[in-house]
């Protein structure tokens, strides 16, 4: 169960992330002279959905290794 758990976490973790990426490019075709200032977001936005898929499969990780 703690698998599926986690691979749920992992796959909404890289969902999130692929819709800041999605809204960046929305953003940056209605206004292109914000392009900085767009890419400045995103990063930091997507950095941070990553931090959590991250833990996430660190966790997988321990969990293998402890059942194993």
């Amino acid at each position: 169960m703690e698998f599926i758990g986690l691979g749920l976490s992992i796959g909404i973790g890289t969902l999130g992330e692929a819709l800041v990426v999605k809204q960046a490019i929305d953003s940056l075709a209605r206004q292109p002279e914000m392009a900085s200032t767009f890419r400045t977001f995103m990063i930091v936005g997507a950095a941070i959905v990553e931090t959590g898929i991250i833990y996430s499969f660190i966790l997988g990780l321990l969990i293998w290794v402890k059942l194993g």
